[in-house]
């Protein structure tokens, strides 16, 4: 079996949420009497409420009960570290794409789960490899610049801006109205990729595929795409317009500056909206499409975070029962859609009723978006390609020197595989 190489950390408990239902370790009576919990390990902790309401619900109806991990900044050093440890959770999320070449050796097949023909064939494309479904897309998100509708309309912005030249000159016009334009969240390495990678996404037209072959084989340096330039373009104009410590603002400061009208634009996605209204339930909110080179604006819209069976589980059949009752109950089915309020990968699931959302349904519908991308690329790459790009944000590092460094971490990730 591949083992995952993964860095060893020191963990802290303070770095993860942890939650059993009712109570950690409790003893959860099924059937001929014996006790079931499982273990879950996920990320995304903006969802920890929507998590603990989706396992107290199955508890009820099932009587299993589910204690989860979840993580954000270091999940997946932590996760490759259970797994190298033989602490594998029954259940756990990843990305998809080339994590379903890293997590193969660790996950079960679900091509024959009869739950799994519920799910839309396309959104199947991203956890298939060599015609085997590894994993169960979980839900359908997007992302780009989120910006205040009433601000903008303030600052006399009638033509939503799709171009550098034009986010520039709608950010000269909100602070001519005494307001701060962007919410950087530099502080944290994942608003980086994020941010940067729908503006890179015409790099080589969309054929992604022969972009990391290219890089893989040597024949690219991934820091010459010009796309790359255009990204430090962007992340310039970002942190001029952002106040004078970009490099503090965080995603949370992101999510309140902008609900209390201090900013008018952040770079967040779909599972920021319920944040945003929790502060500001009123707020009347939109998606600009991130620039490109190429002129075509567009929104990052994928189904990328995977919950993935772990075949060695001793509780696989209880694992799988779960994720047929999320397909299939009443309560599963409304779960993304009304409770989480996202997109469900669910054939026929109703739309979340969110501004976000229908902006989402609406890009589709006109095919102003782009996939997540990278994440077709070597394992583990986005962290140190955030890093490079925040580090640039940050001043410590040049153009030059960026370039080089986004080259240098590509070889060395391919290297490593």
């Amino acid at each position: 079996m591949k083992k995952i190489v993964s860095t060893v950390v020191a963990l802290m408990a303070a770095s993860a949420m942890l939650f059993a239902l009712p109570g950690k370790k409790a003893k959860t009576k099924a059937k001929k009497g014996k006790t079931v919990t499982l273990n879950f390990m996920l990320n995304s902790p903006e969802l920890t409420e929507f998590y603990k309401d989706c396992f107290e619900k199955y508890k009820e109806e099932t009587g299993v009960e589910i204690e989860a991990e979840i993580l954000q900044n270091d999940y997946q050093t932590v996760l490759k570290t259970r797994i190298n440890s033989g602490d594998v959770p029954d259940l756990f999320l990843t990305s998809a794409y080339n994590d379903n070449k890293v997590y193969h050796d660790y996950s079960y097949a679900l091509n024959k789960e009869a739950f799994m023909k519920e799910v839309s064939p396309a959104i199947l494309t991203s956890v298939t490899l060599n015609g085997e479904i590894t994993g169960y897309p979980f839900v359908v998100q997007s992302h780009s610049f989120i910006y205040n509708k009433e601000l903008f309309r303030k600052a006399g912005i009638t033509k939503l801006p799709t171009t550098l030249s034009e986010y520039e000159a709608a950010c000269e016009k909100l602070v001519a109205i005494g307001v701060q334009p962007f919410g950087s969240g530099f502080a944290e390495w994942w608003v980086l990729p994020q941010t940067t990678y729908p503006s890179m996404s015409d790099a080589y037209n969309g054929d992604f595929e022969k972009l990391f072959a290219d890089v893989e084989k040597g024949t690219l340096k991934f820091g010459d795409l010009p796309q790359v330039d255009f990204a430090l373009d962007l992340i310039d104009l970002i942190k001029k317009y952002s106040g004078n410590k970009p490099m503090e603002c965080t995603a949370d400061m992101q999510v309140s500056d902008f609900a209390n009208g201090k900013v008018a634009m952040i770079h967040q996605g779909s599972w920021s909206e319920s944040g945003i209204r929790a502060i500001n339930p009123n707020i009347d909110l939109g998606y600009l499409r991130a620039p490109r080179l190429d002129g075509k604006s567009v929104i990052a819209v994928e189904s990328n975070l995977t919950f993935r069976v772990y075949k060695g589980s001793k509780r696989r059949k209880e694992t799988l029962a779960f994720l047929n009752w999320l397909t299939t109950s009443e309560y599963g089915k409304k779960w993304i859609p009304e409770v989480i309020k996202q997109i469900s990968p669910l054939n026929g699931a109703s739309a979340p009723d969110t501004q976000l959302a229908k902006e989402t349904a609406n890009a589709q519908s006109q095919k102003i978006t782009c996939p997540w991308w990278i994440f077709k690329g070597p394992d583990g790459i986005e962290q140190p390609f955030g890093t490079a790009f925040q580090n640039y944000a940050a001043g410590t590092a040049s153009r030059a020197q960026t370039k080089a460094a986004l080259t240098r971490l590509f070889v060395d990730a391919y290297d490593a595989e």
